[in-house]
């Protein structure tokens, strides 16, 4: 890329995008630890993630492990501490590995800190910004306001807060925006798009391989990258046009899915379809027994109704469960709910209030040395939840899709390749919210609003980038170089004599799509 093409990727100024990314990366820090460091603390369920580098929570003597404090500082675990076949895979991991290691450098006196996990999460940020920042267009104003519209869902108390936690969301949650600055330069200079696309497999990756609900996410992935064109050299022209990278790219995600799913834990592949069945499903049935009979229970399976895995008594309890062990499995459910649309849409209408409550109320933000009540939650930045829990569930849900529908069309109809990317981005965080709702409510039915993370903050990134599309998706105006060159945008042939010379609004309007058309 040269120096000029770089100038123009970063904004007029050459300096707006790096800028933008410094500025995000130092206000997420002062979010996570002015005036004291905050997280989330640990459900129960996140040793699982901690497991991976053979490490356990420190907690000091009479204060609770669970749910009321987030504890950051982890030690080696004792032998036998930790169960292999516990553990959660996961690209979490990666993050993990970094934290640690910046631990190290720090002198931290334990093994992982998860402070220094927010760091690493502020770090990448300034990045993903930085590149998000490259791709729009228009005034510094315009342009700063989305910045901060990206900021402001980010950053927001309902996933700013995995940024210190011992979940595996955090790497979902970076993923997803890393995802989405690669895919806003999908429509751009043929430099940029090579670039985008770098971003966007890579953050889609860490997305899909954060944990197993995510896996989902490949779909939406991989349907833009199917409109998308990457070319490799300038005037590539036939099949091959563009589409040999993103194909690449479809498998490298997709082989991250797949590897995510086989190496879940054997004992989950029955847990979550069993919360499924007796949380999720026996409980919305007019006739409880009648339900369990029809999943292939005893009808008596129904005095499990509303029992999930952890509790006392829980349906694995009961004598006759291996008989019984093989119903419990997603396809059984499927079944179940095709033939009973009454359940399945009790089930998808109670979780709209577990979508509106954005961010679960049981976990609290603070350490011990906070001198807080325990559970205390913190709301630094919180105007994205609050106008999550304001409109509802439904609500969010119809206007992203009325977002993406529109988005659809005018993917359809729009000739400006910048804009047209733009358009397909927001189609892709559509797609992310609804894959995601319907992922989350039908996959487990235990801690939904938690599950519902990534179709919350997919909601958000749409909302950002339909407020792009409208005013930053604008094409650069051609420089006198890309203007002597316009008539190779978009073939490798060179016009027939006596062809009716192109107009210069033509000619520019090539060179802003600069060697491809979206």
């Amino acid at each position: 890329m040269s120096a000029a093409e770089a100038g123009r990727w970063c904004g007029s100024s050459g300096r707006f995008a790096p800028g933008v990314g410094v500025v995000a990366g130092a206000l997420m820090a002062v979010r996570l630890f002015v005036p004291s460091p905050v997280g989330m603390a640990d459900n129960g369920d996140g040793f699982r993630r901690m497991c991976s580098l053979d490490v356990v929570t420190r907690v000091p003597d009479g204060v609770e492990q669970w749910l009321a404090f987030a504890h950051f500082g982890y030690v080696r675990a004792p032998e036998d501490g930790c169960d292999p076949e516990q553990v959660y895979p996961g690209s979490g991991n990666w993050l993990l590995r970094a934290a640690a290691v910046l631990s190290d450098l720090l002198g931290l006196p334990v093994v992982v800190d998860l402070r220094a996990l927010a760091v690493v999460f502020c770090l990448l940020m300034v990045g993903a910004f930085g590149v998000f920042a490259a791709a729009l267009r228009g005034s510094v104003i315009r342009r700063s306001l989305v910045c901060a519209a990206l900021f402001a869902v980010v950053g927001d108390s309902a996933f700013a807060g995995y940024a210190a936690s011992p979940y595996g969301e955090l790497a979902g949650v970076t993923g997803m925006v890393w995802a989405l600055a690669g895919a806003m330069h999908l429509g751009g200079t043929r430099a940029a798009r090579l670039f985008g696309l770098l971003a966007f497999t890579s953050g889609a990756v860490v997305t899909v391989a954060s944990k197993t609900q995510s896996v989902t996410m490949a779909v939406p992935f991989v349907v833009l990258l199917c409109l998308s064109r990457v070319p490799v050299r300038r005037g590539e022209a036939g099949w091959r046009h563009g589409r040999a990278l993103p194909l690449v790219a479809v498998l490298v995600i997709t082989g991250a899915a797949v590897g995510e799913v086989v190496a879940q834990p054997e004992q989950f592949r029955r847990i979550n379809p069993t919360e499924m069945i007796f949380v999720g499903v026996i409980p919305r049935a007019d006739d409880a027994r009648a339900a369990a009979v029809e999943l292939g229970l005893p009808a008596d399976f129904a005095r499990y109704e509303g029992r999930s895995w952890w509790v006392e008594e829980p349906p694995q309890s009961d004598p006759r469960w291996s008989r019984y062990e093989d119903r419990m499995t997603y396809g059984n459910i499927a079944t179940f709910l095709v033939a009973n649309p009454a359940v399945t849409v009790r089930v998808a209408v109670d979780a709209l209030d577990d979508l509106g409550a954005a961010r679960p109320d049981y976990i609290g933000s603070y350490p011990v040395d906070a001198a807080l009540p325990p559970g205390q939650q913190e709301t630094r930045l919180a105007l994205f939840s609050a106008l999550v829990r304001d409109v509802g569930g439904g609500v969010l849900l119809m206007v992203v899709a009325a977002l993406g529908a529109v988005a659809a069309v005018r993917w359809r109809n729009e000739s400006d390749p910048r804009r047209r990317g733009f358009v397909a981005a927001m189609l892709c965080t559509a797609g992310l919210t609804w894959v995601q709702f319907l992922t989350a409510v039908y996959g487990e039915a235990i801690e939904n609003t938690k599950h519902l993370v990534f179709a919350v903050l997919a909601s958000g990134l749409t909302l950002v980038v339909a407020a792009a599309v409208r005013t930053t998706a604008t094409t650069w105006p051609a420089s006198s170089q890309e203007r002597r060159r316009g008539q190779d945008a978009d073939s490798s042939q060179e016009p027939a004599k006596g062809a009716e010379a192109p107009v210069p609004g033509k000619v520019r309007a090539a060179a802003g799509a600069a060697s491809d058309t979206f």
